[in-house]
Parts: C-alpha cells; structure tokens; sequence
C-alpha cells in the first residue's frame, strides 16, 4: 500500500500478488490490487478483483466504494449508483461513497437525489471545505440561494482561499441583493491575492457581475494593464484604506516609509522656526503620521481623508484640531485662501492627473503659502501623458509633468527632490519631495 500510494505501481502489484498466493481470499490485497488495475486502464480485472474482495467480505463497505467507481468508468450507473447505496447501508460514515453517488446523480441529471447525497456526505464531515462546495454549488443551482451561502461559508472559513467558493459566493451573495456583502468577498480576495491570474479570473466575474464597479476597474487596469482611469476612483480609495487602516501603520515601518519625515525635513529647511502661527492642513492625513510634524507650525490644524476608517485612527491618535471626512479636490475648492500651509504626504499617488486638484490647493492657500507632498517618480519614456498608473495601483509621475502643472495652478516651484520613499519588493520606491509656493502679495505704496 505503501508504495502504491507512491506510485509505484508495478512493484505493488508485485506485492499485491504475492499476498494473494499465500492467501487468495485476502479482501484487502484484492481490494487495493482491483483499484491499482483501474488505474492502469485494466477495468475488467479490477471489477473481478473487487468483487472477491466483497465475497470474501460481504460487510467490507469501502470495496463497495471502489467498485461503484469502476463501474462509472464502464458507464453501468445504475449499478455504481446500488454499489453506493451498499456501502452507505454498511457504513453511514462512508463519505466518499456519499460524495461520489452525489456527483453521479449530478451528472445523470437527478439533481434532487444528488442533493440527498451530498448532504449525507455535509451532515457526516462538517468542516469538509470541498464537500460543502460541491453541496453549494447543487444548491445554487436548484435556485436554493440562502442555503448556498450557508455551505459555501463552511468552505471558506476552511479554505479562505478556493477559487469556486469565492466565485460562487459572489454570485449567489449578488442573487440574494446583497451586493455590498459580495463586493466585500471578492475584494478581500482579490486584495490577498494581488496581481496573479487567480486575481485576474476573480476580476472578471467581479465585472461580470457588477459591470460599472469602480474598485474592480481600477485594480483591472493598475494590474493587467487595462484603460487607466484619470485617478483612482473615490469608491477604490474608501474601498482600500478602510480595508487596510488596521495595519496601516505597522505596514509602513515594515516598508521604512519615509514621506512624513522627508516632508518634515523640507519645511525645517525652507520654513521659519515654528511658532504654532499658520493655520495647516493635512491633505489625506490617514492615520495621523503627518500630526507630529505639523502640529509645531499650526495654530489650527485640519486633517482631511477619504475613509472614514483612517480618520477614526487619526482622531485616535491625536494633535488635530479638526478632521474631516471629505474627497479632496471638492474639499479645497470648498475653502478658498483658508491655509497657510497644505501638506500632502503620498496621497496625489492616487491622482493621475493633476490639474484639478492642484489648482484646488493653490485656491485654498493665501498668499505667500505653501503646498508640500511626495509623489512617486516615473521616467518620461515610460510615461507619455505625464503620469502613469503601476501594478501597485498607485500612480507615478515625472518631474517635467508636476513641475508645467504646478506652474499652470500659479504656483512656484521651490524645491523638488528624488528620494527613496519606502522599500517595496525588497526595491526601493523612487519618488519627489515637492515644495510650491503662492506668491506673495506685492506691497502697496
């Protein structure tokens, strides 16, 4: 049996054979010798086997099993079908009897008896992740939808990861109305699974069923190189801060993120001491990393983000006067000459294009004010537009682009430096340190 299972047919037989000489009614010997013959295509000396097995042991369930199996080869169903019920009869807990004669059922079209079957086979293994997939999938497709769900759950709480489960649970979830609940399977999966072809297929049904959803879109083209959006979706960035804010800031020191502190270093240099004078907002604050930095210039300081599930970690973390659940452009062309000073650390990597968003931050300064933030660096070759959107679904920009754009918001470009913003993949992230500035009101004589 050993070397069976290992695949060494011929020197099992071997063995097999010579168990039988010295004792010819031996049921197991005959039983495992009848199923290596059906693996070697030898299906009439397998049923023989098989059945000596069973003579010699008439209560012997799992030959049963097996011959109910070589009969399915030599398509007699009826009588794989009574060679199933036989070993259920002698053994209830005969899973694998169960789940064949469900999928054999299945396959005859007698969907009903199937269904008995795979639910003998659910009822005696409760947390068999594959049975309870095949026990779903009858169900959904009897229309039976709530109880579905419930058998798919069983599988995934023991197989997080299987890919018919997931699929299916979308499906069935987008059935019953619960859109919300199958956008969350889905994008749980799909953010696990990242840029692979398992991604790639769970993508698609995800479009196929929800066609006009942005959060699939966007990944789509960020990882299999679909039409770029101009800039990440509101519904894509809610979608992924608030699934990614509890790990958010252990993440970051994993990767040695360091746009906050590069930030800092540049307004150390350009600025004047900190007196806590300038009203200071922080533009996608998420967590609050910025706070410690800022709170020294500010005599009021705002935080604005997307997802609201950041933000209740940046009220938790404190230094913030106010914070603000809001899309940023619509945020900024909201607050006209309102900031002294706008900081925006990685969070215009989810805009490609900038020109809305920068010509909202040069509204909302007064003059003479600053606008700082980090942007991911891209080569102009690989970039014709500008800016392009990478497999991270984070876009990159080049300096020529920000340096026209900023220019065309009125905006003066003070200081523009690469630096290395974090690790990724073992490979440093390239990017700019960006500092633009308002011009200041000219004297009146």
């Amino acid at each position: 049996m050993t070397l069976h299972r290992q695949g060494a047919l011929l020197e099992a037989q071997s063995l097999y054979e010579r168990v039988l000489r010295d004792q010819p009614d031996h049921p197991e010997a005959l039983n495992f010798f009848g199923i290596l013959q059906q693996q070697r295509g030898q299906s009439t000396q397998a049923e023989q086997l098989i059945r000596r097995a069973i003579r010699s042991a008439p209560t012997y369930a799992s030959a049963y099993t097996n011959l109910g199996n070589v009969l399915i080869v030599q398509q007699r169903y009826e009588d794989a079908i009574a060679a199933y019920r036989q070993a259920i009869i002698l053994r209830p807990d005969e899973v694998e009897a169960c789940v064949n004669l469900g999928a054999l059922l299945k396959g005859l079209g007698r969907l009903p008896e199937a269904l008995e079957a795979y639910q003998w086979a659910s009822e005696r293994a409760p947390g068999n992740a594959e049975i309870h997939y095949r026990l779903g999938v009858l169900l959904a497709e009897l229309g039976r939808n709530g109880e579905a769900r419930t058998a798919l759950r069983v599988t995934l709480q023991e197989n997080g990861a299987h890919q018919g489960a997931l699929m299916l649970m979308g499906t069935v979830l987008h059935r019953l109305g619960q859109r919300e609940e199958a956008r969350a399977v889905l994008g749980n999966a799909v953010f696990q699974l990242g840029g692979t072809e398992n991604a790639l297929a769970l993508l698609q049904h995800w479009l196929r069923l929800m066609p006009d959803d942005p959060v699939a879109q966007h990944r789509l083209a960020a990882w299999f190189g679909q039409k770029a959006p101009a800039r990440a979706s509101d519904a894509y960035v809610t979608d992924l801060f608030d699934r990614y804010a509890d790990q958010f800031d252990e993440h970051l020191h994993q990767l040695g993120y360091q746009a906050p502190t590069l930030i800092g270093v540049r307004l150390g240099e350009i600025l004047e001491k900190p007196v806590a004078q300038l009203d200071v907002l922080d533009a996608g604050c998420g967590t609050g990393l910025c706070a410690p930095l800022l709170r020294p210039y500010a005599r009021h300081l705002t935080g604005v983000d997307l997802s609201s599930r950041m933000v209740d970690k940046a009220r938790e973390r404190g230094g913030y006067d106010e914070l603000v659940v809001a899309e940023l452009t619509a945020f900024l062309n909201e607050r006209p000459q309102a900031y002294d000073l706008i900081v925006s650390a990685d969070t215009l990597v989810y805009f490609g294009e900038l020109t809305a968003v920068c010509a909202a931050a040069a509204g909302a300064l007064r003059p003479g004010g600053w606008l700082a933030f980090t942007v991911e660096q891209a080569e102009s070759e690989g970039a014709p537009e500008g800016y392009r959107l990478n497999r991270s679904g984070r876009y990159s920009h080049t300096a020529e682009y920000l340096d026209r754009t900023l220019t065309a918001a009125g905006l003066s470009v003070q200081t523009m430096i690469a630096v290395t913003l974090r690790q990724e993949g073992e490979q440093p992230v390239l990017g700019y340190v960006v500092l633009a500035r308002q011009p200041a009101l000219a004297p009146v004589d």
